[in-house]
């Protein structure tokens, strides 16, 4: 499922996307990654292994509803960016440690 940035319906609520994006960072920063956040997503990695990295969306629907998704890059150069759904936006924690899984934080620090 490809899912672009905030469309039109939820480009109104940039106050609350940047505070999302703020709270998804500031867990992540905890968890002991190295965050770079932007408009509408965040670039996460391990500090320990820099070739680990992630980027994550927040994106929003008709509903107005707002959704973390994986950003994965397409198998070539000129392939568009594939998303897969995380979770609700409201559920800072739970993104939060599925990224620093993804990132495996705990198997750099572990040796």
């Amino acid at each position: 499922m490809v899912v672009q940035e905030p469309d039109s319906e939820t480009s109104g609520d940039t106050p609350v996307i940047k505070a999302r994006l703020d709270e998804l960072a500031a867990a992540l920063i905890e968890s002991g990654l190295t965050v770079r956040v932007g408009a509408a997503a965040l670039m996460a990695w391990n500090p320990r292994a820099a070739r680990l990295s992630q980027y994550v969306a927040l994106c929003g629907h008709a509903d107005r509803s707002l959704h973390w998704y994986w950003c994965w890059t397409g198998p070539t150069r000129d392939a568009p960016l594939e998303t897969e759904y995380m979770c609700a936006a409201e559920e800072i924690a739970h993104a939060a440690d599925l990224v620093a899984k993804v990132l495996r934080v705990g198997d750099a620090e572990d040796g």
